[in-house]
């Protein structure tokens, strides 16, 4: 009986000892430890489940380092490898392979390919809240799609605008917008974009424009982003009298991030453009938003829009504000 005893105390040590030996661990720039199973990490936080306590999340400025004690699918540099991870003395970086690798460069992936895609998006409708001196009522209706592998990022996005003033309609708009990314590495990136807008009034107008270029991401993988885009754009402007083209070079900033765990979102998108016409100065948009989540999928957005136009003769400029409620998907 003693003997059948102490084999069981044994094993239930390294039973034990085994499970400590298998956890995830994380080390902190305060010197803290943190041991468990790690869940998730994006371009934010790192989230642990400990033993002995439910999931803690982590902001990827207070990591040291980190290990992990079997092999799972890490994206390394927007390359998918099913590797394990081993702290390093250096701060602010891992082992793989035996090989320094900054924690920047890390996101923990489900994904089982390089090739597998992912796909998000939300539809909103929005109210223009402008404040206008007549009688006039502005509605948007707008998607925005995304499917994106680790190397291709497809994003189409549409709107519908309806504008009316008294009882008159002052415009019925339909735009498109399409743009396709290749992420050469974790900066570089080559894009590719496509724009069509058509005025459905009594006098229709429509207008077109295509462009390629390079950019580079300063930060973000994943949902938080900052990209600076170069391209060289050629325009389409179609009416029933006459056709006019141009060309332009288009400097393009996106900017989006994430807060309080995914939250509240705060985005801009800004573009101007230079043509090579001497009577158009430049055209300029931009947007500055953010999105609140009341639910998990609902959100209620808030919206500013810039849009200007300078030429030889005169200046335009057209600011409006949008209060929108939008579900994602």
């Amino acid at each position: 009986m003693p003997n059948h005893f102490s084999r069981l105390s044994v094993a239930i040590l390294l039973a034990g000892l085994s499970g400590q030996s298998l956890a995830d661990t994380v080390l902190l720039r305060n010197g803290d430890k943190i041991t468990g199973e790690i869940k998730s990490f994006d371009e934010a936080h790192l989230v642990i489940k400990p033993s002995y306590s439910p999931k803690i999340s982590i902001e990827r400025s207070a990591i040291k380092s980190f290990e992990t004690t079997q092999n799972q699918h890490w994206s390394i540099n927007r390359t998918l490898q099913d590797v394990s991870i081993k702290s390093s003395e250096l701060d602010g970086f891992v082992q793989v392979n035996n090989k320094q690798i900054p924690i920047s460069e890390l996101v923990y992936s489900d994904r089982k390919s390089d090739s597998e895609w992912r796909y998000s998006g939300s539809v909103e409708a929005a109210l223009d809240v402008t404040s206008h001196s007549k009688n006039t009522q502005k509605l948007h209706a707008k998607s925005d799609i995304t499917a994106e592998t680790l190397q291709w990022r497809h994003n189409l996005k549409s709107e519908v605008r309806y504008e009316t003033e008294g009882n008159a309609t002052k415009r019925n708009t339909i735009e498109g917008h399409y743009s396709l990314d290749y992420l050469i590495s974790e900066h570089w990136l080559l894009r590719q974009e496509d724009y069509f807008q058509e005025d459905r009034l009594d006098f229709p107008i429509s207008n077109y424009y295509a462009a390629i270029g390079p950019g580079y991401r300063f930060w973000g993988i994943g949902r938080d982003k900052l990209d600076f885009v170069v391209t060289y754009n050629h325009f389409w402007l179609d009416t029933q009298i006459f056709t006019y083209q141009l060309n332009a070079w288009a400097s393009t900033l996106n900017y989006k991030q994430y807060w309080f765990d995914g939250v509240l979102e705060t985005y801009a998108d800004l573009q101007i453009a230079f043509p090579d016409t001497p009577t158009i100065d430049y055209i300029s948009d931009s947007t500055f938003g953010l999105k609140y989540l009341l639910t998990q999928q609902i959100y209620l957005s808030f919206k500013y829009d810039i849009n200007e136009t300078k030429t030889s003769i005169r200046h335009v400029r057209d600011v409006s504000y949008n209060l929108g409620l939008g579900v994602n998907f």
